[in-house]
């Protein structure tokens, strides 16, 4: 993936945030990076979308909606259209469709299962995995639950793929993200005395653009975090950070 410039402008401003509490504070470096990597990984997880797993279940939802929309015989008014449903006469469902010229039922296509359900949505997904507008198909219902359930099930994917390095350094992850840890691709380098670089690795994100509007924009404000804190520190003040608990910086917790 191409890194932009103000990705590798923001990584230069956090490594020399980072370098400057180790050679001008004196802080542990490997224990620096541990808790850098921590609260990077916490910003970059709230930028990472859903939110929460039902605002993420209701997004593929209302997405399947529009792709196709599933034929509930109990919410259908229309008596004979709700009788060929509950009977999955397809022929005459098709035949009752194509006489309409206007209305809800008119000019639809019928998806006959999970497997066409699914090519269907691939089909209309936009680059950013949405479906924006009524696709005018229909599916039975059980056959829409039964792939939407599916898809619903890799809700926080994106996210785990950080699990391995999450792990490591102590950031606790809400179970419907760490229910993907061991499925989605992750992985971790620790820093060592003699080499201080840690690395995360993330190979489960497919969001366009991710490392630019996710990584870049939480690095960015790790960056000016650190920055901040820095400046309080020299100043005079005191800090909790494990790194700083053996220097003149250092402040025991309460």
């Amino acid at each position: 993936m191409k890194i932009s410039i103000s990705f590798e402008i923001a990584k230069v401003q956090y490594r020399a945030a980072i370098n400057s509490f180790v050679y001008q504070l004196g802080a542990d470096g490997t224990k620096l990076l541990k808790e850098e990597m921590r609260l990077l990984l916490r910003d970059i997880m709230r930028f990472t979308p859903p939110k929460t797993r039902k605002q993420g279940e209701d997004a593929i939802s209302g997405d399947l909606y529009r792709a196709a929309f599933p034929l509930r015989p109990e919410k259908i008014k229309w008596k004979r259209m709700k009788e060929l449903v509950l009977s999955r006469d397809i022929n005459a469902i098709r035949e009752l469709w194509m006489k309409q010229r206007k209305g809800f039922f008119a000019y639809r296509r019928l998806l006959l299962s999970v497997a066409e359900i699914k090519e269907n949505h691939k089909r209309h997904r936009t680059r950013y995995g949405r479906v924006r507008s009524d696709k005018n198909r229909m599916a039975f219902a059980d056959h829409w639950d039964t792939y939407t359930k599916t898809v619903q099930s890799f809700v926080g994917f994106a996210r785990a793929g950080w699990s391995a390095a999450a792990n490591a350094v102590g950031l606790k992850l809400p179970k419907w993200v760490s229910r993907h840890s061991g499925k989605a691709g992750s992985g971790y380098r620790p820093p060592r005395p003699d080499r201080l670089e840690i690395e995360a690795i993330n190979r489960s994100s497919k969001i366009p653009n991710y490392e630019f509007n996710v990584v870049s924009a939480a690095t960015k404000m790790r960056a000016v975090s650190m920055q901040k804190e820095l400046q309080r520190i020299v100043a005079g003040g005191k800090s909790r950070r494990g790194s700083l608990a053996a220097t003149i910086h250092g402040q025991p917790a309460d």
